[in-house]
C-alpha cells in the first residue's frame, strides 16, 4: 500500500510541475505537386526540457482534402536570449480523401519565444518521410503557432 501511495505522490508531483499547453497552428506544406496550407490545433505537455505535443491539422486543396494526426517529441537544447531551440522527432497519420492513408515520420527543429508568462509563439521547420503509399507527401513543412500554457 505504501508503494502505491508513494508512486501516486510522485506521479502527481511530476504532472503538477509540468505545463499543459494548447495552441493553434498554421502550416505550409511543400510536398507533392501542390503546396498546401494546413490549419490545426495542438495540446502539449512539458516535462522540464522534454516536451510532447499531439495535434490535428486539416488541409482542403483541390480534390484531395487531408487530415493529419501527429505526435511530436522535443528536447530543449539551447536558449539564445529569449528564444528556446528544440530539435523535434515525430510520427503522423495522413488521412486522405483521395488515395491511400498512411504513416509518416517527421524530423526537424523549432524555436519558441515567450510573449507573456502563459503565451508563446513558435516556428518549426520539419522534413516528412512517409510510407510508400503516402510518399507523394514527403517534403518540408513550415509551421507557425501560438500556445497558451496553464
Amino acid at each position: 500500500m505504501k508503494k502505491i501511495v508513494l508512486a501516486s505522490a510522485l506521479a502527481l508531483a511530476a504532472v503538477s510541475a509540468s505545463a499543459l499547453e494548447v495552441g493553434v497552428t498554421a502550416t505550409r506544406d511543400y510536398s507533392g505537386a501542390d503546396n498546401r496550407n494546413f490549419g490545426g490545433v495542438t495540446i502539449g505537455q512539458s516535462y522540464g526540457k522534454l516536451n510532447a505535443t499531439a495535434g490535428i491539422e486539416r488541409s482542403s486543396v483541390g480534390n484531395n482534402d487531408q487530415n493529419r494526426f501527429s505526435l511530436v517529441g522535443g528536447y530543449d537544447v539551447a536558449k539564445i536570449g529569449v528564444v528556446t531551440v528544440t530539435p523535434r522527432l515525430g510520427v503522423a497519420y495522413l488521412n486522405n480523401q483521395v488515395g491511400e492513408n498512411g504513416y509518416a515520420m517527421t524530423v526537424g527543429v523549432g524555436a519558441t519565444v515567450p510573449v507573456t508568462k502563459q503565451v508563446s509563439v513558435g516556428l518549426a521547420v520539419d522534413r516528412q518521410y512517409g510510407q510508400d503509399r503516402v510518399q507523394q507527401f514527403d517534403g518540408n513543412r513550415v509551421t507557425a503557432g501560438v500556445k497558451y500554457a496553464f
